[in-house]
């Protein structure tokens, strides 16, 4: 079964540079991951068998059609939630025959339908290109930008070409203006980080939606598990994802008038199926939590310069937060968005460093760059106002 998760493994790997936080990698990858693995298992006939199987008499509707036409139709139990309890072991037998006579007599207006089975596969497959979805607008935007600044830069020792040649450019690429570009670099993080708070939301109330009303009706089997109350846990969960179901087959007969051939229809991937949506019922909303954290921490971030200076000094310990400061004077957010990206993937030694030449640089008064005639920094002029000492 392992196999499963091998094609997907590469979602999950380490990345030496990130350019967003973990909680963006819960959404983006765990999340993704969890939906595609879950989906993969219920197509996986080989460990859990044919999705439904209908128990039928003799007649002139042979099982496999009836299983076909179930599985494509729908079946139904009983809306008591009473329905189809089985006390204990010794009286299985017992209590089966309760449940076949309970299913034979479901009046119309106490059926609960249930025709979701061919669609959670998808259901599960669509969430997860859902949750994608940020990250991959993101990748788009963001275009490699901090893959280029840190290469090279995230061990812990430092080769000694970054003495001379990369500095020279980082600090002409962090000195030159371009405010418009940073700051439209941390309004699309924003953006996506606000998509994936969304994106949470819209799950949510598509599960619901398909369901009829999965989250206020898991509710009670969901803390009957937590508290290891495995029978009321079965009868719960039985309203949701039933085991036991009845379908019934009308067709007309040799005479021409209108016959019903009714099934016992057993149905093993619900009992997978309860276990992945009470494990996606905890995680959807654990996720939904820390997605509002989440999204207070970037409303601070954005309305507080002392937060975000306090932010940006942290990794860089023992940097002064002066130097911090005088580094950001007359910088706009997007420029401190860049270097507190860039600070924490490379090795702090480096990220003092850079702080340290463009705050000295700042504090001298001299520009630290100059402008090619395309309007870029060109990174193959020494910048002005820093001596060979300070590289």
């Amino acid at each position: 079964m392992l196999e499963f998760a091998r094609p997907l493994q590469s979602i999950l790997q380490i990345k030496q540079i990130n350019s967003t936080d973990l909680v963006w990698r819960l959404h983006c990858r765990v999340t993704v991951f969890l939906l595609l693995l879950a989906s993969l298992l219920l197509s996986a006939r080989q460990y859990f068998g044919n999705p439904i199987e209908c128990v039928v008499g003799s007649g002139t509707v042979t099982a496999s059609t009836m299983n076909e036409f179930c599985w494509i139709m729908g079946t139904y139990i009983s809306s008591d939630p009473n329905f189809g309890i089985v006390s204990d072991i010794s009286a299985a037998i017992t209590d089966l025959v309760k449940i076949n006579a309970k299913i034979g007599h479901i009046p119309e207006n106490e059926r609960s339908y249930q025709k979701y089975y061919q669609w959670v596969v998808f259901i599960l497959a669509l969430q997860a290109c859902m949750f994608s979805l940020p990250n991959f607008l993101w990748k788009a935007w963001e275009a490699g930008r901090l893959q280029s600044l840190c290469d090279g830069l995230t061990a812990p020792i430092v080769s000694d070409h970054w003495e001379k040649t990369r500095k020279k450019q980082l600090v002409s690429y962090l000195s030159a203006e371009f405010p418009r570009l940073h700051r439209t670099y941390l309004m699309r993080y924003c953006f996506c980080t606000l998509l994936n708070f969304c994106n949470v939301l819209l799950n949510i109330f598509l599960v619901n939606v398909i369901f009829s009303g999965f989250w206020a009706n898991y509710h009670p089997a969901v803390k009957a598990l937590l508290s290891f109350d495995f029978p009321s846990w079965s009868r719960y969960n039985s309203q949701v994802f039933p085991k036991i179901a009845k379908c019934d087959f009308h067709f007309v007969g040799p005479s021409g008038s209108k016959q019903n051939r009714d099934g016992l229809c057993l149905l093993p991937l619900n009992v997978v199926n309860e276990k992945i949506f009470a494990f996606l019922w905890l995680w959807f909303l654990g996720l939904l939590l820390i997605s509002m954290l989440n999204l207070l921490f970037w409303i601070v971030v954005l309305c507080s310069k002392s937060f975000r200076l306090w932010l940006l000094t942290a990794p860089l310990y023992p940097i002064r937060t002066l130097v911090v400061a005088r580094a950001l004077d007359g910088q706009g957010i997007g420029k401190w968005f860049l270097l507190y990206q860039l600070c924490r993937n490379v090795n702090p030694i480096v990220g003092r460093e850079l702080l340290q030449i463009v705050s000295k640089a700042k504090g001298n008064g001299h520009k630290t760059y100059r402008m090619a005639k395309s309007g870029e920094p060109d990174f193959y002029t020494d910048p002005e106002g820093y001596d060979e000492e300070d590289v």
